[in-house]
């Protein structure tokens, strides 16, 4: 009985393999090594990376449609020799035509846009450069919509009335439907986000020192961004799970365009940038309607290092002591009035709730 169940787990393993390599179409048969969830190797530096591809899921993302080599385009041979270069997000997609212009689809617009940012890089870089994020550093291969594994049947049954094709219907449902829902990550992710390189401590004084020794100028918040958002009112109110609180985006990014705006932030200096001082009022207007000049000049990022504001570092200190002293003058004198009751012979009670009573309380009752 044994060996006819492992037969038949045999079997029915056989028949589901192909299916799920059928997910997506693999017409250079890429899949032939990449599906195997071992598929890896450790970098010289001594990085694990995975190779593994997982086709049930890459079926259901953004970029199903798009063959392995529009993006791999330097492999020329299988199986291929190892890989020098990584994949660049400005490269023409031959296979997928963009329907508005005609022509091979592609991301060159928006990594124009990123290259002239303050997170501009190359694919490859070193040094001070290498620290910068890419792409993938922010944009994973997302789901087209997670919640729903196959599209209403009562919005494809009435497209195909005039376009026929259910395989079209979906597509264009899938797609259009995730990018006309709201998409943006909420403030708790993209401080989080942001939180990965501007709370990395090392990374950031490496970039302050280099600047300067080279006479650059940078930001005097550059170092504590993230540390100071999060001790802010706006940082706390994040935190504890407001959905709407302005979060390192609102602020950094333009409102006009914001999802091309999000991967063009500027430096405070540069006349452009929301966060300059002839900005600043417009940018929080975006959530308080009535602040002036004065309310913005209050300081969204504070920081209570003595380096950089003797003012809150000293505020802090004495706020922290008469906290700490009237906190612990109240247990002392709890604590005196505690001995002298029992000194003078109350005693503590636990019954219907907690009071002090004296050794005549029942006589007296009587």
């Amino acid at each position: 009985m044994k060996k006819i169940g492992l037969l038949v787990s045999a079997f029915i393993i056989t028949l589901w393999m192909p299916a799920i390599s059928q997910a997506f179409v693999d017409d250079e048969a890429c899949l032939m090594c990449h599906k195997y969830p071992k598929m890896g190797r450790v970098t010289d530096e001594g990085f694990q990376k995975s190779y593994y591809v997982m086709p049930e899921v890459f079926a259901k993302t953004v970029h199903r449609n798009v063959p392995c080599r529009d993006c791999h385009y330097f492999i020329k041979q299988l199986p291929h020799r190892p890989v020098d270069e990584g994949v660049r997000c400005d490269r023409a997609c031959h296979s997928i035509t963009n329907p508005s212009t005609g022509k091979p689809f592609s991301h060159a617009p928006i990594y124009n846009t990123f290259k002239k940012s303050v997170h501009g890089r190359e694919k490859k870089e070193t040094g001070l450069q290498d620290d910068k994020p890419y792409c993938i550093d922010c944009h994973t291969n997302p789901l087209y919509n997670p919640d729903e594994d196959v599209p209403p049947p009562r919005i494809i049954e009435r497209c195909v009335v005039c376009h026929e094709d259910d395989k079209f219907a979906n597509r264009w449902y899938n797609h259009t439907s995730r990018r006309i829902r709201e998409v943006k990550r909420d403030s708790q992710e993209i401080v989080a986000l942001c939180s990965r390189c501007h709370g990395n401590q090392e990374m950031l004084l490496r970039h302050k020192k280099a600047a300067d020794e080279e006479g650059r100028e940078i930001g005097e918040k550059y170092i504590i961004a993230a540390e100071s958002y999060k001790k802010s009112f706006h940082g706390k109110v994040a935190k504890y799970g407001d959905k709407n609180v302005a979060n390192c985006l609102d602020c950094h990014a333009a409102a006009e365009n914001y999802y091309m705006s999000v991967h063009e932030l500027l430096p405070s200096r540069d006349p452009q940038s929301p966060i300059n001082a002839a900005n600043r009022t417009k940018t929080c207007q975006k959530c308080h309607e009535t602040a002036d000049q004065s309310y913005a000049m209050i300081d969204p990022h504070p920081t209570f290092r003595k380096e950089l504001n003797e003012f809150n570092y000293y505020s802090e200190t004495v706020y922290n002591w008469v906290g700490n002293i009237a906190l612990f003058g109240l247990m002392l004198m709890s604590l005196v009035e505690t001995i002298g009751r029992k000194r003078d012979g109350v005693s503590w009670l636990l019954r219907r709730g907690t009071t002090w009573r004296g050794r005549g309380f029942r006589k007296n009752k009587r």
